[in-house]
């Protein structure tokens, strides 16, 4: 495949990929009341087995992680797409009759956007190399897209048709997914060895924090070959620590929102079709903040305070302010602020995994990131609905989330502080986050 064409797919691929994963996540908040009386249960466990779409498809990172050491990207990627789309087709085609047949249909459905993001991932990485951080930031346009257009879809779907029908729907979609996976490259023509021998002087930097010498390849291959497993990720990059914490605050947050938004308009009075609608204004306020994050990934310094702790106060307040007032225009807003934040705190933590880390270390951080913050999203969509189920008020489920932006507020600004103090030392050559 030439360098254009690949280019070219592992875009488009990764676009496709986080379009269908999002969208199809955010939609499951029209369905979640008519779940949660269908079967006769709580939200805390319709909440938590919504989540295992995403979840497990960040859980299963270090799984596939292994898998495409031994299979070859395009058939991972196939089978990926495979299982995504059948997860939809099960619950279409047999509609499940107990909570646990819902469970197997999204842990398989989660399990093949799971297979797919990982190959997506690194399939972009080596493709654009160091263009990564902002071809990455351009491709999470789509989950914005998703989010604004499936989640009113299901919703037509499944007021006129049948959530079958709406299942069935999205199984087709997924289904290109495989399309996509069979254009992947079978690694023969990968740059990961290129990848994996352009290491920085990253690992050994705090060995030579006070010399601006060039640390031999080899030697940092040495010694990364010599460290024990992916606790070096912690002790020799200093920032990943940060870095960890933050993205497990941001997804738990993400899937939340995501899930809880549009009930939450429903228990404050809005009908069904107008809070539908909420999500769409969420989607849009993404869109935006991934187009206020591009010119940050540029400007190294800015990316925390900017991109992180500003953020999260937006979302802390504007969660704050819906605990006391209610009107379309407050949800409205709430949406629109939260969609921009959680968008641009998600962009800017995602495009520093290549600054935060060295190369050779850049698929172990992506498997540990995604493995780490899947389980917390399904900790976030349990504890987010067993509030309500206690309270009886969706209002306190929301507080929680605000406390929980407020706490990544008080990371992002320590990991700032941490940054600041580490350049006033050493400014190296590729910023200040490592």
């Amino acid at each position: 495949m030439g360098m254009n064409a690949r280019k070219i797919h592992a875009f488009f691929g990764r676009c496709l990929h986080t379009f269908l994963l999002n969208g199809t996540m955010k939609a499951y908040g029209v369905i979640l009341e008519g779940t949660v009386s269908s079967f006769q249960t709580n939200h805390a466990m319709v909440g938590f087995i919504f989540t295992f779409q995403a979840s497990v498809a960040s859980i299963a990172a270090p799984v596939v992680n292994l898998l495409q050491g031994r299979l070859s990207p395009r058939f991972v990627a196939v089978v990926g797409g495979f299982l995504a789309s059948s997860g939809f087709i099960f619950r279409a085609v047999i509609p499940p009759t107990a909570l646990w047949q819902l469970l197997v249909a999204l842990t398989i459905t989660g399990l093949g956007f799971g297979m797919v993001n990982f190959v997506t991932l690194v399939c972009l990485k080596d493709a654009f190399g160091e263009e990564y951080p902002t071809v990455f930031t351009l491709t999470v346009f789509s989950i914005y897209i998703g989010i604004c257009t499936l989640p009113p879809l299901l919703e037509y779907l499944t007021r006129n048709f049948g959530e079958s029908i709406g299942m069935l729907v999205f199984g087709g979609l997924t289904s290109l997914l495989v399309v996509s996976g069979i254009f992947t490259g079978d690694g023969s023509d990968s740059s990961s060895d290129e990848a994996s021998g352009n290491l920085s002087s990253e690992c050994t930097m705090d060995a030579n924090a006070d010399k601006d010498v060039a640390v031999p390849v080899e030697q940092v291959r040495r010694e990364c070959d010599d460290m024990t497993g992916r606790i070096s990720l912690f002790t020799e990059h200093r920032g990943f620590v940060f870095l960890f914490v933050s993205v497990i605050l941001a997804y738990s947050s993400f899937l939340s929102w995501s899930i809880y938004l549009v009930p939450y308009g429903e228990y404050l009075g809005l009908d069904s079709v107008t809070a539908v609608w909420l999500s769409t204004i969420g989607g849009i306020g993404g869109f935006f903040g991934k187009a206020f994050g591009l010119p940050l990934l540029r400007r190294q310094g800015l990316a925390i305070p900017l991109g992180v702790i500003i953020p999260t106060i937006l979302m802390a307040v504007s969660y704050g302010i819906t605990l006391f007032q209610d009107g379309l225009g407050i949800l409205a807003a709430m949406s629109i602020v939260s969609g921009f934040s959680l968008s641009l705190w998600g962009c800017i933590l995602s495009a520093m995994i290549p600054w935060t880390v060295c190369d050779y270390h850049f698929k172990d951080a992506i498997a540990t990131l995604a493995f780490f913050s899947g389980a917390a999203g399904m900790m976030g969509g349990l504890f987010t609905g067993a509030v309500f189920d206690v309270s009886g008020s969706y209002r306190y489920s929301f507080a929680i989330l605000a406390v929980e932006c407020l706490a990544g507020t008080v990371v992002s600004s320590l990991w700032y502080w941490s940054a600041s103090e580490r350049q006033s030392r050493n400014m190296t050559s590729r910023g200040i986050l490592c």
